[in-house]
């Protein structure tokens, strides 16, 4: 099955190279970074903090949020996280001032040894401030499968994903994100992950991000 999933996770990239240069699209660079603090066996705080620039080069930056919250665990395969991100995006006469909270759940299942399947859904109040936007909920599921691979003393975890979005001002799906990537383990407390997303949008041209950032976990 490992090998299977690895065939298929190359096609699909292969796929999406051909489409790359094929569509007209932007390109960004995207980076996030996250720690997790251990309170007890159920509980943990999590924080987090994104920039999102134009360049894949990470320059020219224009998004940077950072998030907080509480993820109760409920059994070694689902949890709950309530979570709150305050974000600012540049735009070309103002800056946009978000206020998010954001209700999460997760699911694991795990498909052989090495391989496991994961589902996570949000739930995310959006308010803007001084009326520069909509205030809405926003719906956000995402599906991935994950294995490991061992190439001498280098651990890979390969993923692919795929992200839906749905909100109340389109009453719609009108967004999806495909993530193709690995996290590497760089120590107990430390992973580095790296991958590339494609973001489709009603009405707009696909976004191609780079995406890279640091887990740490205590």
């Amino acid at each position: 099955m490992k090998n299977s999933f690895l065939l298929k996770t190359a096609a699909i990239g292969i796929m999406v190279l051909i489409q790359w240069a094929n569509l007209p699209a932007e390109d960004q660079g995207w980076i996030n970074n996250s720690l997790t603090l251990t309170v007890d066996k159920k509980v943990s705080l999590k924080f987090t903090n994104e920039i999102r620039c134009h360049e894949i080069t990470f320059t020219d930056g224009f998004l940077h949020n950072w998030q907080g919250g509480v993820v109760w665990k409920f059994s070694s395969h689902t949890y709950v996280a309530a979570l709150y991100k305050r974000e600012t995006t540049d735009k070309e006469t103002f800056n946009l001032q978000e206020n998010r909270f954001t209700l999460e759940s997760g699911w694991k299942l795990a498909l052989t040894r090495k391989t496991s399947f994961d589902a996570r859904f949000r739930t995310e109040i959006r308010g803007f401030e001084n009326d520069r936007a909509d205030n809405h909920l926003r719906f956000r599921l995402r599906l991935r499968f994950t294995t490991q691979v061992t190439l001498g003393k280098l651990v890979l975890k390969p993923f692919i994903a795929t992200e839906p979005f749905a909100d109340t001002i389109a009453d719609k799906i009108n967004r999806n994100r495909f993530y193709l990537g690995t996290a590497v383990p760089l120590s107990v407390h430390v992973v580095w992950v790296v991958n590339y997303m494609r973001q489709d949008t009603s009405g707009k041209d696909p976004l191609h991000v780079l995406n890279t950032g640091v887990e740490l976990k205590f």
